[in-house]
C-alpha cells in the first residue's frame, strides 16, 4: 500500500477489519436510503482502516524520536493493525512513550473529527464524521487495556520498569501480578456472564481476541524473521527487541 520510509502492508487477513467496520457502519444506517447505506459502508471500511493506520502511525511518530528503536513496517492484519519495530528501548520511559503514541493519535484524530462535525456540511456526512470519532475513541480506550500485546500492557511494563530499575524484573512483576489476578478475573467474568450475558460475552470476546492476536502477531513476525512463533513469544517476555505495538485487535 505504501513504500515510504515506513511501509504500510496489507496482509492476507487485512481485509477482515475493513469488512467488519464497513458492515458495522452499514448496520447502524439500517432504515436509510440504499445510497446512504452504501456510503456508510464505504466510510466505515476505508475510514476505519485509515483510523487503524493513524493509530499505528502514532507509535511510529513516537519511536522516531528515540535513538535505539526503528519502525520497520505497519501492517493491517485480521483483527486490526500492528507496527513492527527493530532495536531496543533504553529505559521504561521510552517504552511507555511509544505505547502511548497510538492512543494519543486516536484521541487527537477523534477530536479533529468532532470539530469537523461542527462545520457546515450535509447531515449524513456529519453523522459519518461523528461515527468515525466514536470509533477512534473506542480504539484509543480498547488498546489501553493492560493485556498483551495491547498498548496498555506495554505501558504498564514501561512504568513498572521505571520503578523496578530493569525490564526483565518489570516483566516478572507484571507476570506474577497477572497470574494472581486470573482467579479473580475468571470469577468476575462468570458472575457477569450469569447476571449480564451480553456484557459477559463481550468481555470473553475481548479476552479471546487479545489471546488470538498475541499468537497471530507472533506468527506474522515469524514469517518475516524466520524465527519460530514460540521463540518470538519468549522474546517478548525477555527482551525489548523486535517488539510489535498493536491496535484494537
Amino acid at each position: 500500500m505504501s513504500r515510504g520510509p515506513v511501509p504500510i502492508v496489507l496482509t492476507r487477513g487485512g481485509l477482515v477489519p475493513v469488512a467488519l467496520l464497513a458492515g458495522a457502519f452499514a448496520l447502524y444506517s439500517t432504515g436509510a436510503r440504499p445510497l446512504l447505506i452504501v456510503g456508510a459502508a464505504l466510510l466505515g471500511g476505508f475510514g476505519g482502516a485509515f483510523s487503524l493506520i493513524v493509530h499505528e502511525l502514532g507509535h511510529v511518530r513516537a519511536a522516531r524520536r528515540l535513538p535505539g528503536v526503528r519502525p520497520a513496517r505497519v501492517s493491517l492484519i485480521w483483527m486490526g493493525a500492528v507496527t513492527q519495530f527493530e532495536g531496543a528501548y533504553r529505559n521504561g520511559r521510552e517504552q511507555a512513550r511509544v505505547a502511548l503514541g497510538g492512543p494519543l493519535a486516536s484521541f487527537t484524530f477523534a477530536l479533529g473529527l468532532v470539530f469537523c462535525v461542527a462545520l457546515p456540511m450535509p447531515r449524513p456526512l456529519q453523522y459519518g464524521c461523528f461515527g468515525l470519532a466514536l470509533l477512534n475513541v473506542a480504539i484509543g480506550f480498547l488498546t489501553l487495556i493492560p493485556v498483551h500485546p495491547l498498548d496498555g500492557y506495554k505501558l504498564i511494563i514501561g512504568l513498572v520498569w521505571c520503578v523496578a530499575g530493569g525490564e526483565a524484573r518489570a516483566r516478572r512483576i507484571v507476570r506474577r501480578v497477572g497470574l494472581g489476578c486470573i482467579a479473580l478475573d475468571v470469577s468476575a467474568t462468570s458472575y457477569v456472564l450469569v447476571e449480564r450475558p451480553v456484557i459477559g460475552a463481550f468481555v470473553v470476546l475481548l479476552g479471546a481476541v487479545a489471546y488470538g492476536q498475541k499468537h497471530l502477531c507472533a506468527r506474522l513476525l515469524a514469517s518475516r524473521t524466520g524465527w519460530t512463533s514460540q521463540k518470538i513469544l519468549n522474546s517478548w517476555y525477555s527482551s525489548s527487541r523486535n517488539q510489535a505495538q498493536s491496535g484494537p485487535e
